[in-house]
């Protein structure tokens, strides 16, 4: 629940008078915190407390790091070029990750070169936000901490298109519970049928998504502008989820593979868009407490959704096939299909609410 330090962590972005100077403030403790252990081993003192106070402040720094980046982001790529720049950084961390799996794997025997390896990281990037050169606006005057988060708390509301996301958040992680277990359930019967391996089940879906989700968003945002690529997304795509009740059959593995990896791809494709979107109209004083909330609430109603895992796991049905798959299916569907409803309304209420801020143009 450490993520509900989101809204106090963005009223104090909100009052800096730079963001990245506190986003690479934050890459320094990781890195201090992470060499500390490995010190400490080398000298023969580390302890239990040490280690879980670095865990407790690692994660929370880890967790609380997006706020950050997506606050920082609008000043130093500009808003009409946004969905670019979001595209870019989904794609970094696997591409960094690749570059350097050869590397770390050498290291998998001494945990203290890891750390260090790991603290060398954070330095880069705490360099990196050091050497980055944005026009960011002079923080507004203080008005207090409360009356400064209720600020960000009333922004979301009355925006529409911020409103409609808050929503959609909350909707998809409240029913998520459903769609894990039907999509395990559809798992279990790819595996038992023989036309896929373990292996090809986790990583076939992971990296087509992977790739076709970034270069579709950048190929489309033009066209629909970010906030209509959203719900298009997942009008289009969650239907395919559907198929995973074909498992079972003849060609079962090629109908996993398109109930799979076409809902992933349109849900990747939603999260660029829909950030996207929420930085180019939120006004920059308000970047870190707006990005704060959305993911603080996103965060309860995961928890909140948790509590359904008994209904979902009885919807999967206890002996998956065709037949009792579907149940399962055809509700998570559904259910994925009414958490956009607040953006088609918020879309038709409000015509074209800023499109053309990151499309470019007044599509």
């Amino acid at each position: 629940m450490l993520v509900l330090l989101g809204l106090p962590l963005g009223v104090l972005l909100d009052r800096a008078r730079s963001r990245r100077t506190v986003m690479m403030a934050m890459a320094l403790l990781c890195a201090a915190a992470a060499v500390s252990v490995s010190a400490a081993d080398g000298l023969g003192g580390v302890g239990g407390p040490h280690v879980v106070a670095v865990l407790m402040a690692t994660t929370a720094l880890g967790a609380l790091a997006p706020i950050g980046v997506e606050t920082c982001l609008p000043a130093v790529a500009g808003r009409e070029r946004l969905v670019p720049a979001n595209v870019l950084l989904y794609l970094m961390p696997a591409v960094l990750f690749l570059a350097l799996a050869p590397l770390s794997s050498l290291l998998d025997s001494d945990d203290g070169s890891l750390l260090i390896f790991a603290g060398a990281l954070l330095l880069c990037a705490a360099l990196g936000f050091r050497l980055v050169r944005a026009d960011e606006e002079p923080p507004p005057p203080r008005s207090g901490f409360w009356r400064e988060a209720a600020e960000g708390v009333r922004c979301t509301a009355r925006e529409p298109a911020l409103r409609a996301i808050a929503l959609y958040l909350v909707m998809s992680e409240l029913f998520a519970e459903v769609t894990v277990e039907t999509a395990t359930k559809a798992r279990e019967v790819a595996s038992l049928t023989g036309g896929l391996s373990v292996g090809e089940i986790m990583t076939y879906p992971a990296y087509a998504s992977f790739l076709l989700a970034p270069l579709l968003a950048m190929l489309l945002h033009r066209r629909l502008g970010a906030f209509r690529l959203a719900w298009v997304s997942v009008l289009v795509t969650e239907p395919f989820a559907l198929l995973l009740a074909l498992t079972g059959t003849e060609w079962g593995h090629l109908w996993y593979l398109a109930g799979t990896i076409v809902p992933r791809t349109g849900a990747i494709i939603v999260f660029i868009a829909l950030t996207s979107h929420r930085q180019a109209i939120t006004p920059d004083r308000l970047l870190g407490r707006v990005s704060g909330l959305l993911l603080a609430v996103a965060t309860l109603a995961g928890a909140a959704g948790d509590l359904l895992e008994g209904p979902a796991e009885w919807l999967a049905g206890s002996r998956p096939g065709p037949l009792t798959l579907l149940p399962g299916l055809a509700v998570s569907t559904a259910l994925s299909l009414a958490a956009a409803i607040p953006l088609v309304r918020a879309h038709r209420r409000n015509g074209r609410i800023s499109e053309y801020v990151i499309s470019g143009d007044n599509t």
